[in-house]
């Protein structure tokens, strides 16, 4: 029952971005699950996110919740290279195990949806309610944002490539998840996600063509970006399935102690984050944005 209170806060909040993005205006009601039916798309597909703060220390929720969730589908290489940089990462089934399920219809659930001064619209997982979701549009090619942490003054970050052991501090750091989708022809979707650090001062920087729709060159207020390309994560989810990311217990200053811990009145808590494929257009139609 515990692991319950813990787990459905699965977070992985997201962002979107790119142009034209679909908002739902629509909150996620509270009393009702962040996982009810939603309205499908012709030319996008659904995603929903729902993130949670629990106990850092829960032996329930770092051990047995994990015995009925699939590791096995993020590529061997990328999932040692994720578990030696201090994260845990799996996929959930359209029939989640019973402690998800009755995590998800829980009532505490909040909607966020703001768009920042880039023009993303980015869902903050730093903040400190225990429990928020939201639910997106997203077409292929175009960026999300997830804010994994609050801005830090100092990140002193020990990043494994390898067996190799780098160390770095960062001023005025951020966790980010970025995230993309690829729609296959049979109604499936690859989930792409990178985890980055946002660093420094914002500056005016040349961009255009990261959501695959925009090829004209801008100037945007942008920051410095540690990319994670060697733990960039990819699988293939089926509608209702569900990739859910955690923190490895003692991550100490690597990237899955910034991206899954936070700082309560309580203590140090675990943050963990929930990706849920929720809809898909009809066939014909997504078979043609597939291509």
């Amino acid at each position: 029952m515990r692991i319950a209170l813990s787990l459905c806060a699965l977070i992985l909040a997201v962002a979107a971005g790119g142009c034209q993005l679909l908002n739902d205006q629509a909150a996620i009601a509270k009393g009702g699950s962040p996982l009810r039916p939603v309205r499908a798309s012709r030319d996008s597909v659904r995603i929903e996110v729902v993130w949670a703060r629990c106990d850092l220390n829960d032996a329930e929720l770092n051990d047995m919740v994990w015995n009925e969730i699939d590791e096995t589908q993020v590529e061997p290489a990328v999932h040692r290279e994720l578990a030696r940089n201090g994260f845990r990462v799996g996929v959930v089934s359209a029939a989640p195990p019973d402690a998800i399920a009755r995590l998800l219809n829980m009532d505490a659930a909040t909607s966020h949806d703001q768009p920042n001064e880039h023009g993303l619209s980015s869902l903050d997982l730093g903040q400190e309610a225990s429990i928020h979701g939201s639910r997106r549009n997203l077409r292929r090619g175009e960026r999300m944002e997830i804010r994994a942490s609050e801005n830090l003054p100092m990140m002193p970050l020990l990043v494994c490539k390898g067996r190799d052991l780098h160390g770095r501090t960062l001023r005025d750091a951020q966790a980010i998840y970025s995230l993309q989708i690829d729609p296959q022809p049979d109604q499936t979707v690859r989930v792409e996600l990178t985890p980055e650090v946002h660093f420094g001062p914002s500056q005016m920087r040349w961009t255009g063509g990261d959501d695959g729709i925009d090829v004209v060159l801008r100037q945007l207020p942008m920051r410095e970006r540690e990319v994670f390309d060697s733990m960039r994560l990819g699988v293939r989810l089926a509608p209702g399935e569900m990739l859910v990311l955690a923190g490895l217990p003692d991550s100490g200053s690597r990237p899955g102690h910034y991206f899954h811990t936070a700082e309560s009145v309580a203590g140090r808590e675990q943050k963990i984050m929930l990706i849920r494929l929720a809809q898909v257009p009809e066939s014909d139609t997504f078979a043609a944005i597939a291509k």
